[in-house]
């Protein structure tokens, strides 16, 4: 008899995105195939102490993986979305203590979850995203008057302010007009110390998942998002129920598809990710002005050539796994079930 690999699946955490990390670790711990894995959930509290649970999800004992829990998991799933699961946190404390875990590294999870930082690794890659500027709480607290206009004259409204270090579209806003920009500045530094003003796009949203079998990425069929809670993809569009309505494989022309599906892929490359990622693109309804970071005219061989409309927003590498979420979505869509879903994410990781 095959032995079976006991998996820790983490969720919860401090972040603003905790009650989704909590759905998303239990349709994870559901569907893991009992036949191959052992699971046991895992939660992190607002405090940060990790906890082991009953069936029942109730608190069990607290676990302690510095010294007698640091061999009582074959490999620990993350399930865990913002920060620390999903930016380098844990994935450092693991690494550290010589644990295994799902997904991605320390480095890139830190870069996809850092919009700045990736936006530059989109650059440095020859990958189209939006023009942008971005400022921390000391620089807009002093050079406000600079600050509005720079927006105004290197990103022009509408444009979009979200938090650098967020992921579920938590704090974003879309601002129509110059009236409209130093109170929204204002009140999202109230939540957040760093934030981006990027470039509103008109046009259609997507998405395309990746994940890796064999050693090799693979592109799943790319999602036409069409928000019905909201005015685009924002939190609630993205989780109440009926909030959205997903088109799965999008209902683009083919070669749009196919060229989603190549950008996706080398997004996934150029931040390294491992085991899965989703990057969100727009598909736009007409160019717009390329940003230009550098002097440097140097690229890598992953430079994207394809249609000029294509812009990719962001990289998650720890994608939502909730019954609404796309990437198990769209992994059916390929044929893949959620549980051999997990399989992938797993064996890749080992």
């Amino acid at each position: 008899m095959t032995k079976k690999f006991k998996v820790g699946v983490l969720m919860g955490g401090p972040s603003a995105e905790r009650e989704i990390s909590l759905i998303t670790g239990k349709a994870v711990f559901d569907n893991l195939d009992r036949k191959k894995y052992l699971p046991t959930l895992i939660e992190m509290s607002k405090d940060n102490l990790f906890w082991l649970l009953k069936k029942n999800n109730k608190k069990k004992r607290k676990l302690d993986f510095i010294n007698k829990d640091k061999k009582l998991f074959d490999i620990i799933f993350i399930a865990m979305h913002g920060s620390p699961g999903e930016d380098g946190g844990v994935q450092g404390m693991f690494d550290t203590l010589g644990i295994r875990y799902t997904g991605s590294g320390v480095l890139s999870s830190a870069l996809a979850m850092n919009k700045v930082f990736s936006a530059q690794i989109y650059h440095a890659n020859g990958l189209p995203y939006p023009e942008f500027i971005h400022v921390k709480k000391d620089g807009w607290k002093n050079y406000k008057e600079k600050v509005l206009k720079d927006i105004e004259s290197k990103i022009g409204f509408p444009c979009v302010v979200k938090p650098v270090d967020q992921g579920s579209a938590v704090g974003v806003s879309i601002v129509k007009s110059k009236d409209e920009i130093k109170n929204v500045m204002d009140k999202t530094f109230k939540s957040f110390s760093w934030i981006m003003i990027q470039k509103f796009i008109a046009g259609k949203e997507a998405t395309c998942g990746v994940l890796e079998k064999d050693g090799q990425a693979m592109a799943l069929p790319p999602t036409h998002i069409l928000p019905q809670a909201g005015e685009f993809y924002d939190y609630k569009s993205k989780y109440k129920a009926g909030g959205s309505t997903h088109i799965c494989p999008a209902d683009f022309p083919h070669e749009i598809n196919e060229q989603i599906q190549k950008l996706a892929l080398l997004a996934h490359k150029a931040l390294r990710c491992s085991g899965m990622s989703r990057t969100d693109i727009f598909y736009a309804n007409e160019e717009i002005k390329k940003p230009d970071l550098s002097d440097e005219s140097s690229q890598t061989s992953a430079s994207f050539t394809g249609n000029k409309k294509l812009y990719i927003l962001e990289t998650n590498t720890i994608p939502g796994m909730t019954p609404t979420s796309l990437l198990p979505e769209a992994a059916g869509k390929a044929g893949i079930s959620f549980s051999e879903m997990l399989d992938y994410i797993i064996e890749a990781s080992l």
